[in-house]
């Protein structure tokens, strides 16, 4: 769908009617591409999202407090610190009622006037914090002078970007604007594409609305349409700007909200008005289906998931120190013999001689020596040597195995993590760092425990046979050691993180598709979901059983057999 001029046009009027002038009360990065904003205006604490993302990208007040989703400070949100936070947003503006770009206007009592700039235009969305002289002070993106390109960069005059070389949509008093107008219709194929294409700040959808309400039929040429009923149906759409007549709303088409407008909307669908457009707009992108939909939970999933990246970067470094401690090949007997051969030779062993070469007919060992040590002293220290090496051997492969479990462990919880959807259950994975002892130092604080998250997901396929799948590590042992039968089949994704999946079997026994749909379930919830295709071991649960000395929800299987889905989400299963 297409956050158009139109469509921010109205959100301006929004913004302007509820926020100025208003209180900046605090600056947040929501994500790596949005901005949020606590304004205070008429008693009230208003939360303003601007989410500058490639497909997404739009500006709308939010019902829910926007927080923190990303570590560290990028060098614009210092700067919002400094020059927004506790100023007074006095107003907002879009400069050309064609383009996407609104400016913020901030007056700080100690800092003075600054303008905040977003362009929602292009596959880069940009923020610019501009000085009062113009020059851009910080840019979320900064972009380097190219061939044909704005600098948008610290130091530099803002430039706004060049205007679009196409009609404006309403009468400009050009002499020549019909005349153009007429031109617009000329172009061959659907009126909707040439609207597009030669009238400025049309969108596909407002374009087949106004073909729509000028033939009946949105992808109708232009045949039979006249230039004045082409500029009576821009001038009818763009009314809003001066009326302030605006009408958000959503569109629905076939029980789905399938887009948004800021009026009524008849080429597709039914229209359903909505109090406002932010109101609009932040019920369609909350939908499962939209797009860089804003995360409630973004900065505690966020602080969850540094814990865990801090925890494998640090049983990675144990791991390679682990490596780099174990004997080469040979290395324990190849000492003993060097020492073996200095204490039979220390005799011959001249003083200051640094190198003792002995024939033993296979080979020729040249065996280094110390001339501070006597040939005994070192035949003892590599004696010793050897014995630690001997012991490093027998040790090594078995603290290697638990740093292996761990980092498989870790794999899960970041898993956990990502797909975690309440509080519960991301404080659920923090818990399990601090149980496993893998919290990076004794500082580091686990999230707030929370009251218990709901249990594993339960489904139930067309013949009647209920799956259930374990969405976390807690549950993944839960579902196999506590809920599943014996005889209960159990599947899991080879060489991945994720579910362990059980398929009922004491109410009906499962056939071939049953086990594809919860196949499909385990490939879905793990770690390759959208693959195309994804191995998943199929196996009674009578053949699992908990790793020696493994983590939470880790298992070994000791029969299987392999089959062969997409990670999707299946047909024919219905959620219990």
């Amino acid at each position: 769908m297409h956050f158009d001029a139109l469509t921010l046009a109205c959100v301006a009027a929004e913004l302007k009617r509820t926020l100025c002038p208003g209180r900046i009360q605090q600056v947040v990065m929501v994500d790596d591409h949005a901005l949020g904003f606590e304004v205070y205006a008429g008693r009230a604490r208003h939360p303003l999202l601007v989410a500058l993302h490639p497909n997404a990208a739009r500006v709308h007040t939010v019902s829910y407090k926007l927080r923190r989703g990303v570590e560290g400070e990028t060098p614009l949100l210092l700067l919002l610190r400094k020059y927004a936070r506790g100023a007074l947003l006095s107003d907002v503006v879009q400069p050309e009622p064609v383009e996407r770009v609104l400016h913020l206007h901030f007056e700080h009592p100690e800092h003075g006037t600054t303008t905040l700039i977003f362009e929602l235009i292009g596959r880069q969305p940009n923020a610019m914090l501009v000085g009062p002289g113009g020059r851009i002070l910080e840019a979320l993106r900064r972009v380097r002078a190219e061939e044909g390109a704005r600098t948008l960069s610290p130091g530099h005059l803002y430039a706004p970007p060049p205007a679009p070389a196409k009609l404006p949509p309403f009468d400009d008093g050009a002499e020549d604007y019909y005349d153009r107008l007429a031109q617009v219709i000329a172009q061959p194929g659907p009126l909707w594409k040439a609207l597009v294409a030669g009238v400025a700040g049309l969108s596909p959808t407002a374009a087949q609305e106004i073909a729509f309400r000028m033939t009946g039929n949105a992808s109708a040429s232009s045949e039979g349409v006249t230039v004045i009923a082409l500029a009576q149906a821009l001038q009818e759409l763009w009314s809003p700007l001066q009326t302030g007549g605006w009408q958000p709303g959503l569109i629905e088409d076939d029980g789905r909200i399938v887009g948004f407008a800021p009026y009524p909307v008849q080429f597709r669908g039914r229209f359903l008005p909505q109090p406002s457009m932010s109101e609009a707009l932040e019920r369609f992108f909350a939908q499962p289906t939209a797009t860089h939909a804003p995360d409630p939970y973004a900065a505690l999933r966020s602080q969850v998931l540094a814990q865990v990246r801090r925890a494998q970067a640090q049983v990675e470094r144990r791991l390679a120190a682990l490596m780099g401690d174990a004997p080469a090949p040979g290395e324990v007997e190849q000492l003993r013999t060097q020492a073996n051969w200095l204490l039979a030779l220390s005799g011959q062993v001249t003083p200051g001689q640094t190198v003792l070469e002995v024939e033993t007919g296979a080979e020729t060992l040249h065996i280094p020596l110390d001339p501070l040590l006597s040939p005994i002293e070192q035949a003892q220290r590599l004696f010793k040597r050897a014995a630690k090496l001997e012991r490093a051997a027998k040790i090594i492969p078995q603290r290697r195995a638990q740093l292996l479990a761990d980092l498989d462990l870790l794999a899960q919880l970041a898993l956990d993590a990502e797909r975690a959807t309440n509080q519960p259950e991301l404080a659920a994975v923090s818990d399990e760092l601090r149980q496993a002892g893998l919290l990076s130092s004794p500082k580091a604080r686990a999230v707030k425990a929370a009251p218990a998250a709901g249990g594993p997901l339960r489904y139930r396929t067309s013949r009647g046979v209920e799956i259930v799948v374990g969405r976390n590590a807690r549950q993944n042992e839960q579902v196999t050691f506590k809920l599943a039968q014996s005889s209960d089949l159990w599947l899991h994704v080879r060489g991945a993180p994720g579910a362990h999946v059980v398929v009922r079997s004491s109410e009906r026994t499962p056939d071939e598709q049953d086990v594809l749909v919860a196949a499909q379930l385990a490939a879905y919830h793990s770690g390759r979901r959208g693959e195309r295709k994804v191995d998943v071991m199929v196996t009674e649960r009578r053949w699992v059983s908990r790793a020696p000395g493994g983590r939470t929800g880790q298992v070994v299987v000791a029969r299987e057999r392999v089959v062969h889905v997409p990670a999707v989400e299946p047909e024919g299963v219905k959620a219990i």
